[in-house]
């Protein structure tokens, strides 16, 4: 379409045309704005001047804080690196170590602007708390409790990093800025880890050519380099390309096609008589489901979805996943009352009921038209995971 001034000036009382001229060729409008621009431009350009050329102050470069998140890779780096090359015989305090360090560096790298020692010591705090409670518990590799609670510590440190990045604004969490962060540090590590299998893989293969073997040099150093740094890479991408929401466009996207799965699966266990009771690997895919299902909706729940088939099926999805939840909670008492109790089992009871509850939460504030509302429910996982790490063990007595 060919745009020009003429065009925009008759259409400057009308956004809806205004955006689809920008949509519709964005270069050639974005060109014709700039040359219209002038203090006494109507405020209608001015605001899309500002829209199309502003460069936010948050956005530009800062060497000090690409030090500092070198330094907060390096540091997060090296136990990962001592676990790979057999440093210590017995590594399982340092491997536990791994998930607090990953959450003590994050923390400090949404506090960068803001940076205080007394915000550094509430940090280190409840890390430390962490790190030294599972010193202190008993190493047992097949202890059912233990390995609950450290699955579960994964949850506190979550919140700690959100926590974190609220400033320390405990009853003014930024759920939704942090949900949406996680969802695109997910995608763009992911690209990222890709990318940097296929450099390795053909960096290895040209020493391997020239009679050089650099496997367990890439492996130890490169790889583990690459994997650490990943999430802090994506960080900052993130913060430079503020506008691009990929984690937004592909839950959008897998969000009919979970249902459409669920739907599926449901119709095969009912016809084909696999149901979760006896059957442990059945079992096991439920509450995989139940899980995937809830952190999509939570997600789902904070963007904007404009596509009247995604919206229906938004609607729809908790609902089914109530009746697969209510199969999988049954499952856990059929298999409690059959098989007696384990730290596993009370476990799973637990999560199922919280995540049910969660789910009608979700269905609840849907139909209030209030779906934004759906991370109020978050706190109760937090508060689960305290009773799985804290006191879990000390019930079943390390068992």
């Amino acid at each position: 379409m060919n745009i020009n001034s003429e065009m925009i000036l008759e259409n400057i009382a009308n956004p809806k045309i205004l955006e689809d001229l920008y949509r519709s060729n964005k270069r050639t409008f974005s060109e014709t704005i700039k040359a219209m621009y002038n203090e006494d431009s109507d405020i209608v350009i001015k605001y899309w001047y500002t829209r199309l050329f502003h460069k936010s102050i948050g956005n530009e470069s800062n060497p000090k804080k690409y030090i500092f998140t070198a330094l907060l890779i390096v540091f997060t780096w090296i136990p990962v690196r001592l676990i790979f090359v057999n440093f210590f015989d017995e590594s399982i305090y340092l491997a536990r170590a791994i998930p607090i360090i990953f959450s003590l560096t994050l923390s400090l790298f949404f506090l960068f602007e803001t940076i205080k020692l007394k915000d550094i010591i509430k940090v280190i705090i409840p890390n430390l708390i962490l790190y030294i409670y599972f010193l202190i518990i008993p190493d047992k590799v097949n202890s059912q409790s233990i390995n609950n609670a450290f699955y579960f510590m994964f949850v506190l440190l979550w919140f700690i990093v959100l926590v974190s990045q609220s400033s320390f604004q405990y009853k003014k969490l930024k759920y939704n800025v942090f949900i949406e962060k996680c969802g695109e540090v997910i995608i763009w590590s992911t690209i990222f880890i890709i990318g940097g299998i296929v450099i390795v893989g053909l960096s290895i293969a040209l020493f391997y050519a020239i009679g050089i073997e650099a496997y367990g040099f890439y492996f130890s150093n490169i790889v583990t380099l690459g994997v650490v740094a990943s999430p802090f890479i994506s960080l900052l991408v993130i913060e430079k390309n503020s506008k691009t929401k990929l984690s937004v466009i592909i839950a959008n996207i897998f969000l009919p096609i979970v249902l459409i799965s669920l739907l599926v699966f449901g119709i095969i266990s009912v016809f084909n008589n696999i149901k979760p009771y006896d059957n442990r690997e059945i079992f096991i895919i439920y509450n995989v489901m139940n899980v995937i299902v809830i952190c999509i909706l939570i997600f789902t729940s904070i963007s904007n979805i404009n596509n009247k088939f995604i919206y229906i099926c938004s609607y729809i999805l908790p609902i089914i996943t109530i009746i697969l939840n209510v199969v999988t909670l049954s499952a856990v008492i059929y298999r409690l009352n059959e098989y007696g109790i384990t730290p596993n089992k009370i476990t799973l009871l637990g999560t199922n009921i919280v995540m049910l509850g969660n789910l009608i939460f979700i269905v609840y504030k849907k139909f209030k038209q209030r779906a934004e509302q759906n991370l109020e429910y978050l706190p109760v996982y937090f508060v689960w995971s305290l009773i799985v790490v804290f006191i879990f063990p000390f019930i079943f007595k390390f068992s």
